[in-house]
């Protein structure tokens, strides 16, 4: 058991965690939650021994029983495959599970893990972690840097984990999913609250509510106590009893006032009329990143893109949006469109501007009217006054929102629009894309996000042949992998679809039974190799993968071919 009895840390003056007090049983997974600088990092650091406190007590917490993950890691083996060796007593098949779970490849393992981008050391970090499996895993971020398929992988790790987790995280489907209590820590103060993220929602609003009221009343009896006393203290026949109602209000525990729940205030402009064809994509290559690529959006259409990552996603919305030219193919945005692009990067802003010159520059909006459209997203004081490339990434996807909003667009075109933002930013952010009544295509890892906002799914397959094209897939709304294939993927296939006869239609049937029942055997395989333990039934069971996707893929190039 992990015990935490009022520990509490200053910087300097500034109190950042005052008297955290809570406990987990051996086995639990815990998250910890509360806004960008509310101290989450802070108290990790405490748990591992990397920060000092200046009060309380810590139980139960020995450096050789917890694996953190770092975001910031150095590496020094070979290869790839010998760091997550060099983590201590690794079976080489356990490490490559891991691996291949996360998204490596088998090629990557050979590369020096020095070589890799941020993200992907961020990954080798959390590899390493998994594959010791220690008493107490404490993640920070985990799924940051992660594609949707890597994070579904991690989730099945964590939720089948025999030893207690910790994990730090902005993530509400891993909320939702894979943790039974969720450390909410809110100026300073850490509250305990049992269950999964909605769960947390819901009682974080009974609990608010209830404070409030208590706070309320006892603020109505004080005021009551005062006025008595100040009434009475100078007369001699009541004089007695407005000291003992003074003694009484000097002894009266004090309830806080609750702070009030700080949301941005997200409100996206109603969406001028457009065309019902908002965007044909019409076999678009280029590079040999995307090929033949092929699909239509129609007004009023939330649509997730999704795929692994380094897969052309963002890519693809930058060609859409012409920042990049295709090598062959065409982009059709319909009649009386208006696009709004939040790029993952954020190349849309100047960095040597500050969000008030940007929204001057763009817009040409005054100095107070700027600072009023950037505090609907909690951009305040100093922060709008620094030079956009000295903000946080949090802070840069709120000004490159703010401008989102003023453009009036009514087909929003997002890349990751949720990274860097805590937990009322994403709630905020998804509460008004379901209100929007215009279009959006969205590419993002947050399936919460993708369950509560889009109608349906595209999914974003590496090209299989080069004779066959990109496979696109479509979905009823869902953030799973794979996805069952729906008709009309074009405005070609679409016209075409209406003309099929009837034995074409149950051929087609056929075939997505087919693809169905090929996608179950293939999850039944993936859950076999995550319980793998011996090597020559990994490498079977790995092999027998390799074919049902195969088997998977060449039944939706049959598919494709009969939609034409």
């Amino acid at each position: 058991m992990i015990q935490l009895d009022k520990v509490t840390k200053f910087y300097g003056e500034r109190l950042i965690l005052s008297d955290v007090t809570f406990k987990i049983n051996d086995g639990e997974k815990l998250g910890i939650v509360g806004k960008n600088g509310a101290g989450k990092s802070t108290l990790v650091k405490i748990m591992i021994g990397a920060e000092t406190f200046d009060a309380g007590t810590i139980g139960g917490l020995r450096s050789e029983d917890v694996g953190f993950v770092e975001q910031t890691p150095n590496f020094f083996a070979p290869t790839l495959l010998d760091e997550i060796l060099s983590a201590g007593e690794v079976e080489e098949f356990q490490a490559r599970k891991i691996l291949f779970g996360l998204g490596f490849t088998d090629a990557e393992l050979k590369k020096s893990p020095q070589h890799f981008s941020g993200g992907e050391s961020a990954k080798i970090s959390l590899a390493k972690a998994l594959v010791v499996e220690p008493r107490i895993l404490i993640l920070d971020e985990p799924t940051n840097h992660l594609d949707i398929y890597s994070i579904a992988f991690l989730e099945d790790f964590v939720k089948n984990y025999r030893g207690t987790i910790i994990a730090v995280t902005h993530d509400r489907h891993f909320l939702q999913t894979c943790v039974e209590k969720i450390l909410d820590i809110e100026n300073g103060r850490a509250t305990l609250y049992p269950g999964n993220y909605e769960k947390f929602v819901q009682l974080k609003q009974e609990r608010h509510a209830a404070q409030l009221k208590a706070y309320e009343r006892q603020q109505e009896e004080i005021a009551k106590l005062e006025d008595f006393v100040r009434r009475n203290k100078v007369r001699a026949s009541t004089a007695k009893r407005a000291r003992s109602r003074q003694i009484a209000l000097d002894r009266m525990e004090r309830i806080e006032k609750p702070p009030s729940a700080e949301t941005a205030a997200i409100k996206l402009h109603d969406a001028n009329e457009s065309a019902n064809r908002v965007l044909i994509v019409d076999n678009v290559s280029f590079k040999g990143i995307i090929k033949n690529f092929c699909a239509e959006i129609l007004k009023g259409e939330k649509v997730g893109l999704i795929g692994r990552n380094g897969v052309g996603k963002s890519t693809l919305l930058k060609i859409i949006v012409g920042e990049l030219k295709a090598d062959s193919g065409e982009i059709k945005i319909g009649n009386r469109v208006k696009v709004g692009y939040l790029s993952q990067g954020h190349e849309e802003l100047n960095e040597n501007f500050t969000p008030l010159e940007e929204l001057n520059y763009e817009f040409g909006l005054t100095d107070e009217r700027a600072r009023s459209e950037l505090a609907r997203l909690n951009l305040f004081a100093q922060v709008v006054e620094k030079p956009i490339g000295d903000l946080s990434g949090g802070e840069k996807t709120r000004v490159a929102l703010t401008k989102l909003i003023l453009t009036g667009a009514n087909f929003l075109i997002l890349d990751e629009p949720t990274n860097h933002l805590d937990l009322p930013a994403r709630e905020a952010i998804e509460s008004a894309l379901n209100d929007f009544d215009g279009t959006i295509l969205i590419v993002t890892h947050d399936r919460y996000l993708l369950d509560k906002v889009t109608t349906r799914i595209i999914e974003f397959a590496e090209p299989v042949k080069a004779v066959s094209g990109q496979v696109s897939v479509v979905s009823k709304k869902s953030s799973a992998p794979k996805a069952q294939p729906l008709k009309a993927q074009s405005s070609k296939l679409k016209a075409q679809s209406s003309k099929l006869k009837a034995n074409t239609e149950q051929a087609l049937d056929k075939i997505e039974a087919q693809i169905k029942m090929a996608e179950m055997e293939l999850k039944m395989i993936e859950h076999e190799i995550n319980s793998a333990v011996e090597p020559e039934k990994l490498s079977e069971l790995a092999a027998a993968h390799v074919e049902k996707i195969a088997e998977i893929d060449e039944l939706y190039t049959r598919w494709e071919e009969m939609q034409c």
